[in-house]
């Protein structure tokens, strides 16, 4: 589609995980892109941050397989900085609330242990997902920008079925809201 003059491709209701997003951004690479930014949920780590809120993830624990296929074994993984940049500076412009920080990228949800959260914790992790570092890994192997905006849904502090809340929607509609102004400010610029 196109949004105010510049073309955007919009993708959702794929499946959760490292695995289908990463099938969905192989496609996506393969019919050009060249940069993307993911929107999705993501569970806190930290006291402070409540349902609806937003977290810009610039790195993010490789506690997932399917980066390993990309990359030699690491610790982190990191977002295209100029295109989080840039997505930052959106968010900003639009009075969005965010913190920018670090996520834990796991693919077993449900196995997250309460020593393993305290553990991220004190490396300064602050929300847990289950996409952004096989996203950052496949992006940097294939020569594309990638950012990632999360909204917060639900903890790992304090666990209990997750629960549609109205202010993570609202979240999720301003990351991507904020995602397609990135890209109309970036070819404009």
């Amino acid at each position: 589609m196109e949004h105010k003059g510049v073309r955007v491709a919009l993708c959702g209701r794929f499946g959760l995980g490292a695995p289908a997003a990463t099938l969905v951004l192989e496609q996506l690479i393969s019919l050009g892109a060249s940069s993307v930014i993911a929107v999705g949920t993501a569970a806190t780590l930290s006291p402070d941050l409540d349902a609806g809120s937003v977290v810009l993830c610039d790195r993010a624990l490789r506690d997932e397989g399917t980066s390993h296929h990309y990359a030699p074994a690491s610790s982190y993984a990191y977002a295209d900085s100029e295109l989080t940049n840039a997505y930052a500076q959106t968010m900003s412009s639009d009075e969005l609330p965010f913190i920018r920080a670090a996520s834990w990228t796991t693919d077993a949800p449900y196995r997250e242990t309460e020593a393993e959260v305290k553990a991220y914790q004190r490396c300064g992790l602050v929300a847990a997902d289950m996409e952004a570092s096989a996203l950052f890994t496949v992006a940097r192997y294939r020569g594309v920008a990638a950012a990632v905006g999360m909204a917060i849904a639900d903890s790992l502090i304090n666990r209990g079925p997750r629960q549609t809340r109205p202010q993570v929607a609202s979240s999720l509609d301003c990351l991507v809201d904020t995602a397609l102004e990135t890209f109309v400010s970036r070819s404009v610029g």
